[in-house]
């Protein structure tokens, strides 16, 4: 019996034992070590380069890309609000070209609800006085309209038009002409739907 016990105690020493329980030992700081790689902690890589972007799309719902940098919206942001939007030679109609302002716009509107916007409308020098006032009408319309279709709300929008009496340019010229032709969204405190301009004495 006794000699059957150092038999055993023997061949766990063997090379062949040793080597099992290297191997199970070896293991563990393995598994550990997989595990760490496979997690993610704050400060990594992955983390901080998820504020690089090339459009607005790559931000969060409430941010803006500007500069390639994921930007928080806020009311100060002249990306918001301080903009100028074209248009064609009577008409009130938004061309495929200046919807790419306004969807910037419709999205800070949309992140920040207490932020207001007065669209101005405005016309070039030609036509009567009643005219260019109506036409300012229909680009400011135009505009808020297009701006609540992207998800901003009524509340948020004001429309005034100034006609042909608040020029950029004052060339009688097509250049300067088209440069008249614009609504103007600019912040305001707070917003009714339709406002009319003091007439100038």
């Amino acid at each position: 019996m006794t000699r059957s016990l150092s038999v055993l105690a023997l061949l766990a020493l063997t090379p062949f034992g040793l080597a099992a329980c290297a191997h199970k030992t070896a293991d563990k700081p393995t598994q550990t070590g997989a595990s760490h790689e496979g997690s993610t902690t704050p400060g990594t890589s992955s983390s901080s380069s998820e504020h690089a972007c090339s459009t607005d799309l790559d931000c969060g719902p409430r941010q803006l890309c500007i500069r390639n940098h994921c930007v928080d919206i806020s009311a100060d942001l002249a990306e918001c609000s301080n903009m100028r939007v074209h248009f064609p030679l009577n008409s009130s109609e938004i061309e495929t070209g200046e919807r790419s302002k306004l969807d910037r716009s419709a999205r800070c509107l949309k992140a920040d609800l207490a932020m207001h916007i007065t669209v101005e409308g405005n016309a070039d020098e030609r036509g009567t006085e009643e005219y260019n006032l109506a036409l300012g009408d229909k680009r400011a319309t135009a505009v808020a309209r297009y701006l609540e279709s992207l998800g901003a709300s009524q509340g948020q929008l004001k429309t005034v038009s100034f006609g042909k009496e608040n020029p950029l340019c004052t060339e009688s010229d097509e250049t300067c002409w088209a440069k008249n032709r614009r609504a103007e969204l600019k912040p305001s405190a707070t917003a009714t739907l339709k406002e009319k301009p003091a007439k100038k004495k």
